[in-house]
């Protein structure tokens, strides 16, 4: 395996994954999933193995190099969990076809050598709020979509990674649309008059006149339990993530995971 981690980030490491309660655990191997070694880690949710790219589905990791989305402030620590997962677990996925880019779509498991315990790798980076859940329904399984959903919320309720901003994050305004450049890829509360709701092509939009919150029908169909999008319409509110910029819309804009990342100010 391509590991470059000291011995003080493996140790902090353990100690997370001992303190917080791994999502999934798995009693056998699926006849579908197929042991893997010699990683490469690209990222929080990116591998290789000998010259093929794999990505580990049903979750959004940071990002560590600028691209369509910015770098994120936890892209770095989802990249550091995934090599510590690899060197701890004996490695194997349940492929899912493949994306647009020729990668193999997968879920991740590590089965602990001495006890034979497997656990899911999406629900155990989610918990520790390194990823947030990003679902397909045509690669979706519903006992793994339901850990990593479950890992999100306790990443919530005990603060973790991404949310461990979420009591102090700064909250970005129209007065400082001049700014918000200063803030792509970082973590805050984006305030909007929200002029209109609609929903199109598997998502919902959420307009201001200065920025946008998109919420994709998977995230909106397994977190949000039939919650009021449409409410929100000629309410001031602030909603919780990462700052990115679309591009087609032209506005800064925060893709939208739970309803718990919603504040009605008034």
């Amino acid at each position: 395996m391509v590991f470059r981690k000291s011995k003080t980030n493996a140790v902090f490491f353990l100690v997370i994954a001992v303190s917080l309660v791994l999502a999934l655990i798995l009693s056998s191997c699926s006849p579908q999933e197929t042991a893997i070694s010699n990683v490469e880690v690209l990222d929080g949710d990116t591998l290789r193995v000998s010259g093929l790219s794999f990505r580990i589905i049903g979750i959004d990791a940071p990002e560590i190099h600028e691209g369509d989305k910015p770098i994120g402030e936890y892209g770095q620590n989802a990249k550091d969990y995934l090599y510590w997962f690899a060197s701890q677990f004996e490695l194997s996925y349940e492929q899912k076809g493949k994306d647009s880019y020729g990668r193999i779509l997968i879920y991740l498991f590590g089965k602990d050598r001495q006890t034979g315990v497997k656990y899911l790798y999406e629900a155990s980076l989610t918990e520790n709020g390194y990823a947030r859940p990003l679902i397909y329904d045509s690669t979706s399984v519903p006992n793994y979509t339901k850990a990593i959903v479950d890992a999100y919320k306790r990443a919530y309720e005990n603060r973790k990674g991404i949310f461990s901003k979420y009591d102090n994050a700064p909250v970005i305004d129209k007065t400082k649309a001049s700014q918000m450049s200063s803030y792509k890829g970082k973590i805050v509360w984006l305030e909007m008059d929200v002029s209109n709701v609609k929903f199109s092509n598997d998502t919902y939009y959420i307009y201001s006149d200065f920025a946008l919150v998109k919420i994709r029908s998977g995230e909106y169909n397994n977190l949000f339990n039939g919650y009021n999008l449409y409410g929100l319409k000629g309410r001031k509110v602030r909603f919780y993530g990462e700052l990115w910029y679309d591009n087609y819309e032209g506005k800064y804009m925060i893709m939208l995971r739970a309803p718990f990342e919603i504040k009605i100010v008034n």
